[in-house]
């Protein structure tokens, strides 16, 4: 345990040495934030128009729809960040010093899980907290303790699949250059994945099939589901339910699945069984690496 416990401290100390490397797990949430003051908000708002009128409820119900896509993004691209010390140990064969030492691999490997999560659920909770101020600063209301509990809870499931989801692809790269392009494709494709770039009503099916089967995408969904309950309410008071269900399926609010609304407890199943299913499978990789 105390083996685990230094290691884990070195890595955080070198992912803090390297302020590029933060500012690049964080660009593709600065790009989401430049696209969405630019024309997603505007975009939105309009189409919701056409429904009821806009008013002051109608704006806060949009920002807390980017809102959720944003912190399930950011626990993707800092984890990912965090991973950078791993391939920086392989490329300078600093883990083959640490095999050589009276360390398991499993112990190797879990220092770097624990602080890819430490470092993902630290930037998190910092971005929550700047989202409750930007909310509230918009015209919105502070969430309650029990909804604040309950969004920390999901973020934090959040972070624990990103972090085994970004070990498993960290694992399939060798050079800081691969991991560099890594980072690219991964930084660009998310907000697509995540349904914050295109509402998912507006990709054609293929496309929406796929975020839907995408395991991040459901924190996104927990997500929404718990900033936007009760603005939901507000804003469509008095229209048809029909209309309702389609905003909230046509912007990723609910998932429809080959005819049917998936629950809450599907979307656990799935983020929870990908956790299992990845933890395993990149012990099973790290080993076949170092043998």
């Amino acid at each position: 345990m105390e083996a685990l416990i230094s290691l884990v401290q070195r890595n955080n100390k070198v992912f803090r040495r390297d302020k590029t490397q933060v500012f690049f797990s964080l660009l593709s949430v600065i790009i989401v934030i430049v696209l969405y003051a630019v024309f997603l908000q505007k975009m939105q708002v309009d189409a919701i128009e056409r429904l009821t009128e806009a008013t002051p409820e109608l704006m806060t119900m949009v920002n807390e729809w980017l809102v959720a896509g944003l912190l399930s993004m950011i626990a993707v691209s800092t984890t990912l960040g965090a991973y950078g010390i791993a391939v920086k140990d392989q490329e300078s064969k600093a883990q083959a010093d640490f095999l050589t030492a009276p360390l398991s691999r499993s112990t190797i490997q879990l220092s770097y899980v624990i602080n890819a999560f430490f470092i993902g659920s630290i930037f998190s909770f910092i971005a929550l907290i700047g989202c409750e101020i930007f909310l509230v600063a918009t015209g919105g209301k502070l969430l309650s303790f029990g909804d604040f509990v309950h969004v920390l809870g999901i973020l934090f499931l959040s972070v624990l699949l990103a972090s085994v989801f970004n070990l498993f692809l960290s694992l399939f790269v060798s050079t800081q250059n691969a991991f560099s392009t890594l980072g690219t494709i991964v930084g660009t494709v998310l907000g697509f994945l995540c349904g914050v770039y295109v509402p998912l009503g507006a990709l054609p099916g293929f496309a929406q099939n796929l975020i839907m089967y995408f395991p991040i995408s459901h924190t996104t969904l927990l997500l929404r589901n718990a900033f936007m309950d009760s603005s939901i309410g507000d804003v469509f008071e008095g229209v048809p339910a029909s209309y309702v269900e389609d905003y909230k399926i046509n912007y990723g609010i609910v998932y429809e699945l080959h005819g049917k609304i998936l629950s809450t407890s599907t979307s656990l199943i799935i983020i929870v069984c990908t956790i299992v299913i990845l933890a395993l499978a990149s012990m099973m990789l790290f080993k076949r690496k170092y043998k």
